[in-house]
């Protein structure tokens, strides 16, 4: 792929068994694409655009790209929490603002970065609130739902934590309380906004290979919004690169990770090397606008 700026539809006029086959993956049609699309806030001008983008069924895509670069209210979209100006976002062919919202939760499950709760609530009590789609209004707790919430806290590794209070846990503990109430709802995408933010890398890592290990074992597909271009670029499937509210290069991570895009995009002088992990960014220095 070109360093240059692209378009969605750039890219989607290459060969059709070509780079559409790549970025559609093994699965066929993506559940998450995006056609056409403006996105802003009130009267104000878009923050987003993009003729077309999409995440591959089964694969994991990091949105990538400066503040303020249009990530999370790419991701909102993708939500029906933002509706568009102009386009649509479709998941498994429909548009997600034409799902009703319980069955939208029961098949898409979203980590923003604004989630509050109770200090008083305990960990398990957290990750029980993920099974509240799954549930009708005055429906109790059954097998199904204990069994999801404990495989959740166990897949994240927080069990030794279930009965302590959020309150009173670290960022990291907190963090991985949160994502064990995601995983609880058993979706079949995830849409995550800046998960490892304000983590050590420790627990940094921790969420990362709780995604990855549900990603593996089940499938489910994942959009996350991440920071670390290197760590994008090691864990993710596809990037997603993002430049002023615009798509800038999507595809995988040996293709889109290249100096030019960091220098670009980013504002930063860095080399970029290749191992068996992908790319490896080592920094030099930020380049004056």
């Amino acid at each position: 792929m070109s360093a240059e700026k692209t378009t969605g539809t750039d890219a989607a006029d290459g060969d059709d068994d070509g780079e559409a086959a790549t970025a559609s993956g093994a699965g066929g049609s993506p559940p998450l694409s995006v056609h056409d699309i403006a996105l802003s806030y009130g009267d104000g001008d878009p923050v987003v655009e993009a003729e077309r983008l999409e995440v591959p069924a089964g694969e994991i895509t990091a949105l990538i790209g400066p503040n303020g670069s249009g990530k999370s209210t790419l991701l909102k979209s993708m939500n029906a929490e933002l509706s568009p100006d102009r386009g649509t976002v479709t998941f498994d062919g429909s548009d997600v603002d034409e799902y009703d919202t319980t069955e939208l939760a029961r098949r898409l499950g979203l980590l923003s970065q604004d989630h509050v709760a109770p200090d008083s609530t305990t960990v398990r009590e957290l990750a029980t609130h993920g099974r509240y789609p799954h549930r009708g209004f005055f429906e109790g707790m059954r097998e199904a739902d204990y069994r999801a919430v404990d495989h959740a806290i166990e897949r994240v590794g927080v069990r030794h934590l279930a009965d302590r209070e959020v309150g009173g846990l670290s960022g990291g503990q907190a963090q991985l309380a949160w994502l064990a109430m995601v995983l609880a709802q058993e979706t079949d995408a995830l849409l995550l906004d800046e998960p490892t933010t304000f983590l050590d890398l420790h627990h940094q890592l921790r969420v990362l290979d709780a995604v990855r290990d549900l990603n593996e074992d089940h499938g489910v597909t994942v959009c996350v919004v991440l920071h670390d271009i290197g760590q994008a670029a090691r864990f993710a499937d596809n990037l997603i690169a993002l430049k002023d509210g615009e798509p800038y290069e999507w595809g995988p991570p040996d293709e889109v990770v290249t100096e030019d895009l960091l220098r670009d995009v980013f504002g930063v002088d860095a080399e970029v090397g290749f191992g068996p992990d992908g790319p490896r960014v080592t920094p030099r220095r930020a380049i004056d606008e």
